[in-house]
């Protein structure tokens, strides 16, 4: 593969990692993805690359590009590219490490599909999904990447991250989008934040997949659980609380079709 990544310095300074090229991230998009076999691609990347229209190309496929249709697409993908950017950054700051925005794309994608949703609105929860923790950028680095508990005024802090995400990308997507961007966080019992609301079906998707995610990905504060025991928390997550449960954050069927989903029922 290849590509360059086009930060700038003030971004290089908070990443504090070296990223080279495309081999080492899949963020750069400010070109056609160049590869030697498709089929050696990650199903992330697929996704991610067949949602936005921007082609795959072998190095033969890339000689017959069409310039004028090359230089459209790389002034659209420059733009994308700079959001996608500050996901490295939140990733990194974060994790240490990249790939979970990627992954509750896809796992939002499946569900929506699942779900029977329209392609317009699977695209919406997959681009919502890729960017909905871009307002972590703001947030300070000593906060984001803290390795031990955070205090109530370091939580309600990171709370503000869904508003700052609107106001970040509030002139580059559309209003659906930045709906469910604004309201990841959001429960079916009004329990979430950042306004308390019952969320609508593609806020309740990106919360099981952003979740799910979550509770199988070992972080610099969390210890990964195995696929089978973040099932049954969200599960336990769709139960009223005097029945056992965690109180109903998360739709039942929706669940249960997430679960049919990843263990292959579905397929």
């Amino acid at each position: 593969m290849v590509g360059h990544y086009r930060l700038n310095e003030e971004n290089m300074e908070h990443i504090g990692i070296p990223v080279k090229n495309i081999e080492e991230n899949i963020y750069d998009l400010c070109c056609p993805l160049l590869v030697n076999d498709k089929k050696e691609l990650p199903k992330e990347l697929s996704y991610l690359y067949e949602t936005l229209d921007i082609p795959i190309l072998t190095p033969e496929e890339f000689q017959d590009y069409e310039e004028e249709k090359y230089n459209e697409l790389e002034s659209y993908l420059k733009q994308f590219s700079y959001y996608l950017q500050l996901n490295i950054v939140v990733e990194l700051s974060e994790e240490e490490k990249l790939g979970h925005l990627l992954r509750v794309g896809k796992y939002a994608k499946e569900l929506a599909t699942a779900a029977h949703l329209s392609k317009k609105e699977i695209d919406d929860i997959y681009i919502a999904a890729l960017f909905h923790d871009v307002g972590k950028s703001k947030i300070p680095v000593e906060i984001i990447g803290k390795k031990n508990k955070l205090s109530d005024q370091e939580f309600s802090i990171i709370k503000t991250h869904s508003d700052l995400a609107r106001t970040i990308l509030e002139d580059f997507l559309e209003e659906s989008i930045l709906v469910m961007i604004e309201g990841h966080h959001e429960r079916m019992d009004g329990s979430g934040y950042a306004k308390g609301i019952v969320p609508n079906i593609g806020v309740q998707i990106i919360g099981i997949a952003d979740s799910y995610d979550a509770m199988i990905s070992s972080r610099v504060y969390h210890q990964g659980s195995s696929r089978e025991s973040a099932f049954e928390e969200l599960l336990l997550c769709t139960k009223e609380k005097d029945s056992g449960g965690k109180g109903i954050l998360y739709n039942l069927e929706l669940v249960n079709q997430f679960i049919k989903v990843e263990t292959g029922e579905m397929a």
